[in-house]
């Protein structure tokens, strides 16, 4: 039915998770026996049940992630009183089922003033909890994304591999997560190039946990192993390293990799994606799902070559030509250099609003360093336009959730 963790040394408290629906079942051992839940009698069901004492207190991992909770309530305890009442209050948008043993009349009454959405009566018999999840996924669905924000998304693709993607998607990531963090925002920035992904190594960080545990986790993925293996900058970005050893491309499971972005996006407000230069089917897909798409090239004929064909296969796939941003690195000055952005827009066929002004010797320090090239030159060119980059993420995902809402 699913695979079984650990989420306390004592070991009454296991969690058994089943999906990815954010829905919570939590019942004491008790509760569990007397059930007749387990086995086969929820196949096709999603849910997430963790077995604990009627007081103990929720894991913060666990209601983080919960869309809704479906908890055990002794009205006699007042441990477990306290516990309900905690969760409401913190929670106030979560739907919560009050669990109960022989809930009379006045005792269900006064479980749905005090803000519990629903009761359902203990031991817990498989049908009347499917009834119970068909009801809350019809409220989920209901309350839409409202209630919960999902991150947004932000792939950097390159249109051939050198053109300093993965320097832009660090450098532009780490200012982002500098300014948002002053909002109470968090950014992350995944290094999904499997074999060569160097964002690690840009930002002078190492981490025993990689973008290679959260792929074989499984569905034991959750928020606190997402923590684990992220690695916080001074900036406050966030990063999941590339894998230490190389994988190939056809390993990474596409379900595995949705898993593990959907949980991003609920515990980060922006999400940067450093993807590999040869595509995937998942690779396509996260494509797909970003707010915004950033198209790395130079002001060469076989990488713009390179980069109109990336964005005729872009739009093949139905995407939005205003999603995708052109950004054209290492531009000379106008005196000289050969290729202008008008130049460039027009072999495109395609607008190039953003550009990164060539300066080797500043971003060749930056990296060697591990630091921001901000940190180094604040009023450089190069930093502007690593501003303007930044702009433009916000800009674009704040019009899209605009357009949403009207």
């Amino acid at each position: 039915m699913g695979i079984v963790t650990n989420t306390a040394e004592a070991t009454e408290s296991w969690t058994l998770d089943v999906g990815d629906e954010g829905i919570h079942l939590i019942l004491s051992e008790q509760e569990v026996a007397a059930s007749d839940i387990l086995g086969d009698r929820l196949s096709g069901q999603s849910l997430t049940l963790s077995m604990l004492a009627p007081g103990a207190a929720l894991p913060q991992s666990l209601v983080g992630e919960a869309k809704a909770v479906i908890l055990e309530v002794q009205p006699d305890d007042e441990a477990s009183m306290r516990r309900l009442a905690a969760l409401r209050a913190a929670n106030p948008a979560l739907l919560v089922v009050a669990a109960v043993r022989n809930a009379e009349i006045p005792l269900v009454r006064a479980l749905l003033r005090s803000g519990i959405n629903d009761v359902v009566a203990l031991p817990l018999q498989a049908s009347e909890l499917t009834a119970v999840l068909d009801q809350l996924r019809t409220e989920i669905a209901a309350k839409g994304g409202r209630d919960v924000k999902m991150g947004a998304l932000v792939s950097i693709i390159k249109s051939v591999g050198g053109v300093g993607a993965t320097t832009i998607a660090t450098q532009a990531a780490s200012l982002h997560a500098r300014s948002a963090k002053q909002a109470g925002e968090r950014v992350c920035l995944f290094d999904f190039d499997v074999q060569f992904g160097g964002a690690g190594t840009c930002l002078n960080i190492t981490s025993s946990l990689t973008l290679a545990d959260l792929l074989q986790a499984g569905n034991r993925v959750d928020r606190e192993l997402l923590g684990s293996v992220t690695v916080e900058t001074p900036t406050g970005l966030h990063v999941v390293t590339a894998p230490t050893e190389i994988m190939p491309l056809e390993a990474v499971n596409a379900d595995q990799v949705f898993r593990v972005i959907e949980l991003a996006q609920r515990n980060f407000d922006t999400i940067y994606l450093d993807l590999p230069g040869n595509w995937t089917n998942w690779s396509m897909s996260l494509v797909a799902r970003s707010e915004v798409i950033f198209l790395v090239c130079e002001l060469t004929i076989a990488s713009l070559r390179q980069a109109r064909r990336q964005i005729a296969l872009l739009r093949d796939q139905d995407i939005d030509p205003a999603r995708i941003h052109v950004i054209a690195n290492r531009v000379e000055k106008k005196l000289f250099r050969a290729i202008g952005l008008e130049d460039a827009a027009a072999a495109l066929d395609h607008p190039v609003n953003l550009s990164i002004a060539n300066d080797f010797p500043l971003v060749s320090s930056a990296l060697d360093q591990g630091v921001l090239i901000q940190e180094l030159k604040a009023r450089s060119r190069i930093c502007k336009d690593m501003a303007d980059i930044v702009d433009c993420t916000t800009q674009a995902v704040e019009a899209r959730r605009q357009a949403e809402k009207s």
